[in-house]
């Protein structure tokens, strides 16, 4: 691991943790998970999933290394129809009713959307490494509240298909994204910008947790 991987791991590191202090890892971790929980999180989780493949591609839209758009061309392919996945575990357990599909996104993952998509066309492929960076590796800090939620709603593994499967296809992808940053983030500007790209990335995704607790607070 380089020095600068070894800083941006530190970055992510401490969004994780700034991420288990708030309002959905205390809800999750102190009292039991019902099933309209999971059912909201996974719905935020097909909405920006469904987008990763699209955001990936268009990074293409700015000049970038031969080596690095082949990374972003295998890794948009691979990336593609990711959010079939939530809907097959929500039909598992009859959770998916109907319209939940076209419902809006909550306003944290709107953004997170959003931004994703302003981070390749602004700033290009290189940038975006800093959300595949987290992203591909993002199964070692929710393991905790995962693992709740499938003890709290004894979920099997037909039924964690995207937490599942879809992590083992990861454990390879984590290892080409570190490869990719330690061959293309060089220089300090962009260097700067993976880096505040995994901050930013981080911060949304634990203002989106949030707000799926939000819907299940106390009234």
């Amino acid at each position: 691991m380089s020095t600068f991987t070894e800083q941006l791991q530190g970055v992510v590191d401490a969004e994780w943790a700034r991420i288990q202090q708030g309002r959905f890892w205390r809800l999750v971790m102190e009292q039991p998970v019902v099933p309209g929980l999971y059912r909201d999180l996974m719905l935020q989780v097909y909405h920006y999933s469904r987008h990763n493949s699209m955001n990936q591609a268009a990074c293409a839209f700015l000049p970038a290394p031969e080596g690095l758009l082949r990374f972003v061309y295998r890794h948009a392919a691979e990336e593609l129809g990711h959010e079939r996945m939530v809907v097959h575990d929500l039909k598992t357990l009859d959770l998916l009713r109907e319209g939940d599909l076209e419902q809006a996104p909550l306003p944290a993952t709107e953004a997170l959307i959003g931004y994703l998509y302003s981070v390749s066309i602004r700033y290009g492929a290189i940038a975006r490494l800093g959300y595949s960076f987290w992203a591909e590796a993002v199964y070692d800090h929710i393991a905790q509240p995962l693992g709740k939620i499938t003890r709290d709603l004894k979920l099997t593994r037909q039924s964690l298909t995207f937490f599942g499967s879809h992590a083992e296809a990861d454990a390879e992808h984590i290892k080409q994204v570190s490869e990719a940053i330690e061959r293309f983030a060089i220089t300090p500007a962009d260097q700067a910008r993976v880096l505040q790209v995994a901050r930013t990335t981080l911060f949304l995704t634990g203002q989106l947790v949030d707000q799926v607790a939000d819907l299940h607070a106390p009234r």
